[in-house]
């Protein structure tokens, strides 16, 4: 058995350059801890269909998609008032951009200017663009996505893509909502009995099937923490 042969094939990176593309999804992911700025962040991923653009996944071919991961501000500098201030055309005033809904963005076309990391290994979404005048918007492939953090739903929550589902998992919102409530309460008659079953093993003059059936102390305890430790 070889890792390579069990190792997922990386998704080669898209090309740099212009590219006609649709807004697929506008996907809450609440509040995320930065390593940048050490603090933590109320974020939102703006997903895009690139137009003609597939690639093959599991013998499929599929649109390909790029996003591009934003903090809620509304300050004049904040990357996403001058992201969306560019793919609408209007220099949004305070209390306009306040109130902008983030969904109308969804199903809207654009040009997206990609370039590559340093390294080469990634494509990111450098700037945006309207459409130029005149061009007819294409219709998307992929699904829509609209998902809100405040309006949960379970439902809704598995229907979402794997890779938006395990950046949701990390906000303190969903750490905050799925933590177990139920207090696990312990019989102490029952482990009264227990002990005491244990410790008339540990005492078996023939010291054979009883002593033999006993675990040493903490083994439970530590097949217990090792399954807990299994990341989801």
């Amino acid at each position: 058995m070889r890792i390579r042969d069990k190792a997922k094939a990386k998704l080669p990176p898209v090309e740099a350059g212009v590219y006609i593309a649709v807004c697929v999804g506008v996907v809450d992911i609440g509040q995320q801890y930065s390593e940048k700025f050490k603090s933590y962040r109320n974020e939102v991923l703006l997903v895009f269909e690139l137009c003609g653009e597939s690639v093959r996944i599991d013998g499929e071919d599929k649109p390909r998609q790029l996003s591009r991961t934003f903090s809620f501000s509304t300050s004049k500098k904040s990357n996403l008032r001058a992201f969306l201030s560019s793919w609408n055309g209007v220099q949004y005033g305070d209390e306009q951009f306040a109130q902008l809904e983030l969904f109308d963005q969804v199903g809207r076309a654009c040009q997206l200017n990609v370039t590559r990391s340093d390294s080469g290994e990634y494509a990111n979404i450098d700037s945006v663009m309207p459409l130029p005048r005149g061009m007819t918007a294409p219709e998307p492939v992929s699904d829509l996505i609209r998902w809100d953090m405040d309006d949960w739903d379970d439902v809704a929550f598995e229907g979402l893509p794997t890779w938006a589902q395990e950046r949701i998992r990390r906000s303190t919102q969903f750490q905050e909502f799925h933590t177990p409530e139920d207090v696990v309460g312990i019989d102490d008659t029952e482990r009264t009995e227990r002990t005491d079953t244990a410790g008339a093993a540990r005492t078996d003059p023939a010291g054979k099937a009883g002593a033999a059936q006993t675990e040493p102390a903490g083994t439970g305890a530590r097949q217990t923490a090792g399954a807990e430790e299994v990341p989801f």
